[in-house]
């Protein structure tokens, strides 16, 4: 079974992080990771219409065009199942809305802590 997870962050450099601690699951493990990426609110919001149902999001809450949790809000309404996580350095962004969320991720984060929140979003622990 593919698991699809969308990420989305407006630094490039976060992407490419995330994605690789992402993909190093797939090696890890017998689970299969799709990636997808977007570095705005508008990109995210055309992936979530256009693609399959996600089963996870990784987003960053403050986005040059508008928040994370504009996004967060889209998705579910797509699928009430996909486990979104907020990724914010500033706590109150994703206080004002953490019912759309599952988790809080707080910037700076370690690779070996993203790696264990992420697989606790897509209940890979065990």
């Amino acid at each position: 079974m593919v698991r699809r997870v969308l990420i989305v962050d407006d630094f490039e450099y976060n992407l490419e992080f995330e994605e690789k601690v992402i993909k190093s699951l797939t090696k890890e493990g017998n689970v299969s990771i799709h990636v997808d990426v977007a570095l705005n609110v508008a990109e995210a919001l055309t992936k979530i219409s256009q693609n399959a149902v996600y089963d996870a999001m990784v987003i960053d809450m403050n986005l040059p065009d508008g928040s994370g949790s504009a996004i967060a809000k889209e998705a579910l309404k797509k699928n009430k199942t996909t486990k979104i996580a907020a990724l914010t350095l500033y706590p109150e962004e994703y206080e004002n809305s953490h019912a759309l969320f599952d988790l809080f991720l707080r910037k700076p984060i370690m690779p070996m802590d993203y790696k264990k929140n992420f697989k606790q979003l897509l209940n890979l622990e065990g």
